[in-house]
């Protein structure tokens, strides 16, 4: 039986369960995850090879073993279900390219269908009235959520500004959740499930990059759950006597 609360609970999660980070190129994302411990930085992007990190690279794997890249994601994910190491934090890089191997597994999904048993077609996007589009975000939640039940403190999944985008003004401010770069409605899905959303920036003439968790008035897309991070700006890496020195203590209290 329910029983009806009769006074306040505190909250049971203080930090973000789930935290996505976009940016413009060459920010330093990647460098910021690999500087979290005990994490797995899980390259999609074929990114990471000047990286010291724990690290997957998917399109070297792909190529090396002529399997799909969903397919080797999906290794993965088998191998952190038998592995008795938990990784703190797994960082999924990037979304971009996640949802274009999301793209190639959509074309499978639909092919398993009644409706596309016959299809010949590379992608599904070019479908009539856009309902190709469902089955790549159907195959870009499946890639996502491989992870999720392995990450012991905090899903992390980075993100790109649109091209268009990036002739605005950046200095303190924060892009709204349509400057994403993904396409459709996978934009909501990321937002909504993230427990907080951060734009990293550098400041001019700064050697500090910003994590900024910022709600504008006019998209409350952006921001954060947790109470530390709510409307917050964070100095979250720095350089210091040419060392990247990163504050992940602020973000993960």
């Amino acid at each position: 039986m329910i029983e009806l609360p009769m006074k306040p609970t505190p909250p049971s999660n203080v930090n973000p369960r789930r935290l996505f980070i976009f940016s413009n190129p060459k920010v330093g994302k990647s460098s910021l995850l690999a500087a979290l411990p005990n994490s797995l930085l899980i390259d999609a992007e074929d990114g990471s090879n000047f990286l010291h990190a724990a690290k997957i690279n998917i399109i070297e794997e792909a190529v090396k073993q002529k399997k799909p890249p969903y397919t080797i994601l999906k290794e993965v994910s088998e191998q952190l279900a038998k592995s008795t190491h938990r990784y703190d934090y797994i960082c999924l890089d990037t979304a971009t390219a996640l949802e274009d191997i999301a793209k190639e597994l959509a074309v499978i999904l639909y092919k398993n269908t009644p409706m596309g048993k016959n299809f010949t077609g590379t992608e599904v996007q070019s479908l009539a009235n856009g309902a190709g589009y469902m089955y790549v975000r159907e195959a870009f939640e499946k890639l996502y959520q491989l992870f999720d039940p392995y990450a012991a403190k905090c899903l992390i999944l980075t993100g790109h500004v649109k091209k268009a985008s990036i002739t605005k003004e950046l200095e303190g401010k924060e892009l709204s959740a349509r400057d994403i770069d993904l396409i459709g409605k996978l934009k909501n899905i990321v937002c909504s499930q993230s427990d907080a959303i951060g734009f990293l920036y550098r400041r001019r003439e700064s050697t500090q990059n910003i994590l900024s968790f910022r709600t504008s008035e006019d998209d409350l897309a952006t921001g954060a759950r947790p109470e530390h991070l709510r409307n917050q700006e964070i100095v979250i890496s720095e350089y210091i006597d040419g060392k990247v020195v990163t504050y992940w203590d602020k973000v993960f209290i």
